[in-house]
């Protein structure tokens, strides 16, 4: 399979995303305005093997561009390569454009690809698993680049549409001493400006960026502003043009409201429960069952999530997206036996910690949890902590068996299975494998066709069912405030906007 380089009908459709802008481009009008963006939550870190938090890729992209981009469908389309071709199900190469570079004036080129290759499977990369089916990276030429590839893995397009496929200047990784956490030099429409941690980052337009036809406002200011409600109250005054992340319980007004408007649509993201299956509390596979059977999702759609999301069987939603779970794999709602579950495994008065992200809108899903399974005898300990400090405590320090916030999916879904899933999985705290996910997973990679792919993940979808590693809740729909003025956003199924031609009016 041979792919070419996007047209500007193709062009127009990968500009997914949300968030208003200030001219650029060929625009005058705002031409020189700030957008001013309400994130929900600051980045975790600014280099993109190092984060562990899937609401960074909001940060990210507009620094970083990647080797393969994505339509709003998550199909892949070219980004900094222009062209790819599969020659073997072992080997892909991929084609740079010419002229590419980074942000400190180094050249984009194959070398440097092979070099952010190897950094990201290398030490300190959180990203080590996404890699894992590269046995090689090769530069051919200026412009080519090959993967050699242990198995057949037809993750491995979008796979480079997510951290792997972030390039960052090896010049500057090298001055860094290998952590550009705070100091992020990419190849992305903007460039670094300005991080005050917890508070605001600033970007400004780079203008050596590639697609100069695309339409990018010249500054953009990341607004960290955790609580929903300020959000929603700061787009109203009109003190941010976008609002991230808009809270199902705000969104009824907001669709009502004057000079503003909501933007809502499907996405892969899954509210869900982390569990450290290595934890002892919840070793047992029946207990974790058990705690699945005992969630009302339904009710706690309504209740929690106001109806905005549809009820979640597995890592993927239903529907029409492709990979959505075969019917074996069903969220059922059953009391009675979570109670025989627990008090057979000798769990008849569990207790757990389970932190959760701060907001008000998880807390209020957290509360209704706790409710839930208090009718079953368990008895949970909720532990609110901002989101970056609850993720490291999670997710690095191990602090809780349990934590209540998202997944907010890949391009790919068998990137979410391995990520999550598999032992060597950064988001699979438990460092265990998911019994049957990996030899389903290779039964997935045999194609890159969907229809080819799919027996293969409702297996890894059964395996992951049958082991309850986790809770699936509810896949929330995508709903962000925009003010008028803003033009050209477009929403995806990942809910992970590039920034790229919108505009403000």
């Amino acid at each position: 399979m041979k792919i070419r380089t996007r047209g500007g009908a193709v062009l127009a459709a990968l500009l997914l995303s949300v968030v208003a802008a200030c001219g650029g481009g060929g625009s005058s009008d705002g031409a020189d305005r700030t957008l001013r963006v309400a994130a929900a939550s600051d980045a975790s870190s600014l280099d993109p093997i190092r984060g562990n938090a899937g609401t960074d890729h909001v940060l990210l992209y507009p620094l970083y561009d990647t080797l393969v981009s994505y339509t709003s469908g998550l199909e892949p389309e070219p980004g900094l390569a222009e062209s790819w071709e599969q020659k073997t199900p072992t080997e892909l190469t991929l084609k740079l454009r010419e002229g590419l570079k980074f942000h400190d004036g180094e050249p984009v080129n194959a070398e440097a690809v092979v070099y952010n290759i190897e950094r990201a499977q290398g030490e300190g990369s959180n990203i080590q698993a996404d890699l894992a089916s590269v046995e090689s990276v090769t530069a051919d030429d200026e412009l080519t680049v090959t993967f050699k590839l242990k198995d057949a893995d037809a993750s491995l397009l979008l796979v480079l549409a997510d951290r792997a496929g972030m390039m960052v200047s090896p010049k500057a990784a090298e001055a860094a001493g290998g952590d550009l956490s705070a100091k992020p030099v990419g190849a992305g429409g903007w460039k670094f400006k300005e991080w005050k941690r917890g508070n605001v980052l600033k970007v400004t337009k780079f203008a050596d960026y590639w697609d100069d036809e695309a339409e990018r406002v010249e500054a953009i200011d990341f607004n960290i502003i955790p609580e929903p409600k300020t959000r929603v109250t700061s787009l109203r005054s009109g003190q941010q043009d976008v609002a991230m992340e808009i809270s199902p319980s705000d969104s009824d007004s907001l669709e009502k409201a004057d000079n503003v408007s909501l933007d809502a649509s499907p996405r892969v993201n899954l509210n869900q429960v982390y569990l450290n299956k290595a934890n002892p509390e919840l070793s047992d596979p029946d207990v974790r069952k058990a705690l699945s059977l005992a969630i009302d999702r339904e009710a706690l759609l309504k209740s929690g999530y106001f109806e905005r999301g549809v009820v979640a069987d597995g890592i993927v939603p239903g529907g029409d997206y492709w990979a959505a779970p075969p019917a074996s794999v069903k969220s059922d709602y059953d009391p009675d036996q979570a109670e025989k579950l627990l008090a057979g495994a000798g769990k008849a008065d569990l207790t757990f910690d389970m932190i959760a992200n701060a907001d008000s809108a998880t807390i209020r899903v957290a509360e209704i949890l706790k409710e839930q399974w208090a009718a079953v005898g368990v008895t949970v300990n909720i532990r609110p902590l901002e989101i970056v400090q609850a993720t490291n405590d999670y997710f690095n320090d191990r602090k809780a068996p349990a934590l209540l916030s998202q997944w907010t999916g890949r391009p790919d879904p068998a990137m979410s299975y391995r990520l999550m899933f598999s032992g060597e999985g950064y988001f699979n705290t438990s460092d265990q494998d998911t019994p049957g996910l990996e030899k389903a997973l290779a039964k997935a990679d045999v194609s890159t066709e969907p229809s080819e792919r799919k027996p293969g993940l409702d297996e890894a979808a059964e395996a992951v069912f049958a082991d309850t590693p986790w809770l699936p809740l509810v896949f929330g729909d995508s709903l962000v405030g925009l003010g008028d003025d803003v033009k050209g956003f477009e929403g995806n199924l990942l809910g992970k906007p590039k920034f790229i031609g919108v505009s403000l009016g």
